[in-house]
């Protein structure tokens, strides 16, 4: 299931690091909101998505801040860079929805960083990818008003959970945008408004 797996979303990869990563890896199964990496942990293991979502998120100051989401097929940039130094994790990492990972040991993805070319290449591909999400949040913050940062939260979490309704707290929101819950209730009010959104008892619809 591994290999298939891993085959078919890195065709890339060599058969023979396939075949190590069938014998070292370990599956595991999260429960939606189940915490994956606890920010100031050390990473023991480099995590590929297999199914589901993974929210991946800093506190600063007693305020969350999302920094984006991984799907399926996707592995953490900030686990990577952590495959190179001893240093304490600087983000937290949870379950979206209910997922299952693939946990690769740091002591073999190094060594396989430096013997096969095809997972060096997949590093950097993941870097690049994930340096375009940190861009695009760093956009969002400081060029989108917070109507169209809410609006486009609301978008990316109803593509996650597959549903155009949301089952969501406004305090749930302020953490994930790093604002307070009074903010959000009266941007959701200015969106309820314009036609954007509606209100649904303690549901959120996306119209």
């Amino acid at each position: 299931m591994k290999i298939s797996f891993l085959a078919e979303c890195f065709p890339i990869l060599e058969k023979e690091l396939l075949k190590e990563i069938e014998v070292f890896s370990t599956l595991k199964k999260y429960k939606a909101k189940d915490l994956i990496v606890k920010q100031g942990s050390y990473i023991k293991s480099l995590p590929i998505v297999i199914t589901g979502n993974v929210k991946v998120f800093s506190n600063e100051d007693t305020i969350q801040f999302l920094l984006y989401n991984i799907s399926p097929g996707k592995s953490c940039i900030f686990s990577f860079a952590h495959t190179l130094n001893k240093e304490p994790a600087e983000f937290s990492a949870v379950a979206e929805i209910d997922s299952e990972l693939l946990l690769l040991p740091i002591y073999k993805v190094n060594v396989w960083l430096r013997k096969y070319p095809s997972f060096a290449n997949l590093v950097l591909l993941d870097y690049q990818k994930h340096y375009k999400d940190l861009l695009e949040t760093t956009k969002q913050v400081i060029c989108y008003n917070l109507d169209q940062r809410l609006l486009k939260f609301l978008e990316n979490k109803s593509q996650i959970e597959g549903s155009d309704t949301l089952h969501i707290s406004h305090q749930d929101i302020a953490n994930e945008l790093g604002t307070s819950r009074e903010v959000i209730t009266r941007v959701l009010k200015k969106l309820n408004h314009s036609n954007s959104v509606i209100q649904i008892g303690r549901k959120i619809k996306i119209l």
